[in-house]
C-alpha cells in the first residue's frame, strides 16, 4: 500500500506535491499560524523547482485560506478553521476530525435569573435560574474563539460547582445525561469585536468576528444557548445539513 501511494504521489504535478508538503507542515505545527514562509527563491531550491511552479503551489494554499501572500512582505501562514453549523455537529469535534488539538479554559462560571430573551431561546419562564460559563476555544493553542453557554440550571443542577473544566461543552452535556444533542436553531452575524473580544481573540479591533447564537437540545429540551464569537480571520462557518 506504501509503495501504490508513494507511486500516486510521484504522478502528481509538482506544485500540487509542494502544496501538499507544506499542508504537512502546517498541520504537524512545524509551521505555525502567523508565521513568515522563507522567501520565494529559498523555497523554490528547497523544492527544486521553478519559481512560477512554486507560485502555483502558494496561490492554491492562498485560495484554500491556509495561507495569505502580502505584496512586499511575504507569506504567511492563516490557516482558516472550518465549522460545520450542522444539526449534529460541534466545533471540537470539527477539529478532531481534521487531526487539530481542541481545548477550552472557562474564564468565569455564575448563575443569574435569565433575561426574557434567554429564556425564550431556552423555553422557561423569565427569571429561572441559569448557569453561565464563559470560555475561550483553541486548537493547536490558537485561539478561535469566545463563548457564553446559558445552561438551565433545572437540567444542569449545580453544574457550576461541579464543572472545573472541560474540552467541549458536549462534556457537560453528557455527565447529566443529555447524550444526543442537536441544533434547533441558528443565526449568524458578521461585526466588529469590542475591546475585550478583540483582547481575548487576541486580533486587531478592526478585524471582524462571526457570532453565531445557537440553541442546542436534548431529550425534546432546549439545553444549551450560546453565543459564541470567532476570530472570523481563522474560522470559516458552513452548513452542512
Amino acid at each position: 500500500m506504501d509503495d501504490r501511494m508513494d507511486e500516486l504521489t510521484e504522478l502528481r504535478p509538482h506544485w500540487r506535491r509542494i502544496e501538499m508538503a507544506l499542508l504537512q507542515e502546517i498541520d504537524a505545527g512545524a509551521l505555525p499560524v502567523g508565521q513568515k514562509l522563507p522567501g520565494e527563491n529559498i523555497l523554490a531550491r528547497q523544492f527544486g523547482v521553478t519559481r512560477t511552479t512554486l507560485r502555483r503551489a502558494l496561490n492554491e494554499l492562498q485560495a484554500k485560506g491556509v495561507l495569505r501572500i502580502e505584496r512586499g512582505r511575504g507569506t504567511f501562514v492563516t490557516r482558516h478553521f472550518r465549522y460545520d453549523l450542522g444539526r449534529r455537529s460541534s466545533f471540537m469535534a470539527n477539529l478532531r476530525e481534521a487531526s487539530l488539538a481542541p481545548s477550552a479554559q472557562i474564564l468565569t462560571r455564575f448563575t443569574i435569573a435569565a433575561p426574557s430573551d434567554v429564556a425564550e431561546r431556552l423555553d422557561i419562564p423569565a427569571g429561572d435560574a441559569i448557569l453561565v460559563f464563559d470560555t475561550v476555544g483553541k486548537a493547536n493553542d490558537v485561539i478561535l474563539s469566545m463563548t457564553r453557554h446559558h445552561l438551565p440550571a433545572r437540567h444542569f443542577p449545580e453544574a457550576n460547582i461541579h464543572v472545573a473544566h472541560f474540552v467541549g461543552i458536549t462534556e457537560v452535556y453528557e455527565m447529566y445525561g443529555h447524550r444526543d444533542s442537536w441544533r434547533s436553531y441558528c443565526e449568524i452575524e458578521a461585526r466588529l469585536p469590542t475591546l475585550d473580544e478583540a483582547h481575548r481573540l487576541e486580533q486587531s479591533k478592526t478585524d471582524p468576528v462571526l457570532e453565531i447564537r445557537s440553541v442546542k437540545r436534548a431529550n425534546d429540551v432546549p439545553i444549551d444557548y450560546t453565543v459564541a464569537r470567532f476570530a472570523a480571520g481563522r474560522v470559516t462557518a458552513f452548513f452542512n445539513n
